[in-house]
């Protein structure tokens, strides 16, 4: 995977790229309808031997013969392959070819366009996936469409490099990232700032944080799910925090003062449940013995 250091750009570490905007589909249609009044065989050969302006008109033309054409032709240029690769209406064929061309696989710009186009082969865009970085490849993740082997090689891609990134490139993976297995991951690190961000992120389910809770090896990790709001009343995460040896009694009798009847009696009977907090439990059960608050 290339080299991403801390001191990029940001625009490199986020893998945003300055590409021209797409067209919609109503211009994309009229500059088809202009390039069907050519002959085609006069489109192939303008593909292959014409102007850089010919050759940027005709990255928008519907037919492969002429975008083999342009893939054909050496000085067919990075701007006019980014146009081809940015079209959701290409042939497969034609994008796998792209993916294979050393033009595509010497700039970062067209390897990233060409795996985040679902249109894309999946095998072909396996084989790019090494070589895009890290925001690139989370952002694989976030994309609806992508085939799913090409989003899980992203997330084994990350997974590969994570202990090794810098401690804000993995914060900032912890608030943007997905993935089944990125997510524990991140939620179970050794830095409180990077459990702290990934509870914000947005791809988090309850699921996912009751897990972390039973399987935490941090105590910052239990504490500080039990002080964010969001999770710590979501009942699968209560239940957990109060079976967690390592969560401080003091989070504890706030949590047990929340519970419902049927709450208190499942971990009053629970023998893996903490002494002190199974006290808290029974404290409460004497206090207001018709419920909880």
């Amino acid at each position: 995977m290339p080299d991403e250091r801390e001191d990029e750009r940001p625009d490199e570490r986020e893998g945003a790229e300055d590409t021209p905007p797409e067209i919609s589909a109503e211009e994309m249609a009229a500059r088809q309808a202009r390039l069907a009044q050519l002959d085609l065989l006069r489109r192939v050969q303008r593909a292959r031997s014409g102007t850089p302006e010919e050759r940027l008109e005709l990255a928008f033309d519907a037919t492969d013969e002429v975008l083999n054409a342009l893939l054909d032709n050496e000085a067919t240029g990075e701007e006019e392959l980014t146009i081809i690769a940015r079209r959701r209406d290409v042939s497969h064929e034609v994008l796998r070819r792209m993916a294979g061309d050393r033009r595509v696989q010497e700039s970062h710009r067209l390897r990233r366009l060409l795996v985040l186009n679902p249109k894309l082969p999946a095998s072909a865009g396996l084989r790019l996936i090494p070589n895009l970085f890290l925001f690139d490849l989370v952002t694989v993740l976030i994309t609806p469409a992508l085939p799913m082997e090409i989003k899980t090689a992203a997330e084994n891609a990350i997974l590969q490099q994570y202990q090794s990134l810098p401690l804000g490139q993995k914060i900032t993976l912890a608030r943007r990232g997905n993935g089944g297995r990125l997510l524990p991951q991140m939620l179970n690190d050794a830095s409180a700032d990077v459990v702290r961000a990934v509870l914000t992120n947005p791809f988090l389910t309850e699921s996912t944080v009751s897990t972390a809770v039973w399987k935490a090896s941090h105590q910052h990790v239990v504490v500080l799910i039990a002080d964010t709001a969001r999770w710590a009343n979501r009942n699968y995460v209560k239940m957990a925090l109060l079976r967690n040896r390592m969560l401080p009694l003091g989070r504890a009798v706030t949590l047990v003062g929340t519970l419902t009847p049927a709450q208190l009696k499942e971990l009053s009977n629970d023998p893996t449940v903490p002494a002190q907090v199974r006290n808290l439990v029974l404290q409460q059960m004497k206090k207001k013995p018709g419920g909880a608050a």
